[in-house]
């Protein structure tokens, strides 16, 4: 139900597993839906104020929430979080802008650094929080610049050389700040050969990923010198489940929902993945999904 009490419209005592794309979790306390930037620093000051934990999630596609919930504030941006603003080659694109629409647009004005992303879901505020990345592109790779809130509401500019970009990783994991908007330079590039990239990127998403079922993207980060999944793949775990929760016989880089999984039956899944890699090769897998809430330490 709507809370008259916050800034924005609001929810309280969500399910998560309605708002993410492996379809699991329990409920979060909050649920907070800003229109526009005057109501997200309201909202984050109220948060803050009131001793909240925030999590600012995109379209839920590489987040797995516990069973037992997250007992604080979730931030969905709205509507008015959407949308591009163009000069020339230098784009500045709202956090809450799908990241496939920006991507197309981009090469739809023959602008090149980003095809490789396409198909990824999400929205661009996690593509900053988590550089994403594919095909050796990093959506930090053109980035100028980013425009984000404070946990107490203040607004502050980051240029990329002070964002901590890394493989999967930026500033904005740790630092409690909400991405508003990011701007970046592409380069002039020829329009045929980019459809084509995009076109041959998008193919090789549905033929190798498992895309028919709930899933999170990939579970977990390359390691160095390899791959997650030729190791997943090496160690015989193709196929292997716990609960609801499978490795893909797909791809092995992925977990899958076969159907009533839990968040439990994915975390767990993960575990014993990481423990068996490491007990075939020593390499001691990452996790690339987000995990948000009570989850057993390991």
């Amino acid at each position: 139900m709507e809370s008259v009490s916050l800034p924005c419209p609001s929810q309280e005592r969500v399910r998560m597993a309605g708002l993410t794309t492996f379809q699991v979790g329990g409920e979060a306390r909050y649920v907070l839906e800003p229109r526009d930037e005057a109501e997200l620093s309201a909202a984050l000051a109220w948060a803050h104020a009131g001793g909240l934990s925030v999590f600012a999630m995109g379209r839920g596609s590489n987040l797995v929430v516990s069973d037992t919930g997250f007992d604080g504030a979730i931030v969905r941006l709205g509507p008015g979080f959407s949308g591009t603003e163009w000069t020339n080659t230098v784009v500045t694109a709202k956090a809450g802008t799908r990241l496939s629409e920006l991507v197309l647009q981009a090469v739809g004005k023959g602008l090149g650094g980003m095809e490789k992303l396409a198909g990824i879901p999400g929205s661009v505020g996690g593509a900053v929080i988590l550089n994403a990345g594919a095909y050796g592109q990093e959506f930090s790779d053109h980035l100028v610049g980013v425009r984000a809130l404070a946990p107490n509401g203040e607004v502050r500019d980051w240029p990329r050389d002070q964002c901590d970009f890394a493989y999967r990783h930026s500033i904005f994991r740790d630092n409690g700040h909400l991405v508003v908007s990011a701007t970046l330079e592409l380069v002039e590039g020829d329009l045929d050969s980019l459809r084509q990239s995009v076109r041959e990127t998008q193919k090789a998403r549905l033929d190798k990923q498992p895309l028919d079922l709930p899933n999170a993207g990939s579970l977990f980060k390359r390691p160095p010198g390899g791959y997650a999944s030729k190791m997943v793949e090496e160690a015989g775990l193709k196929g292997f489940r716990v609960g609801a929760a499978a490795i893909s016989e797909k791809h092995a880089g992925f977990a899958v929902n076969l159907g009533g999984a839990t968040a439990s039956d994915v975390w767990n899944l993960s575990c014993e993945v990481i423990r068996r890699v490491r007990e075939f090769n020593g390499v001691t897998l990452e996790r690339e999904v987000v995990f948000l809430g009570d989850f057993p330490a390991t």
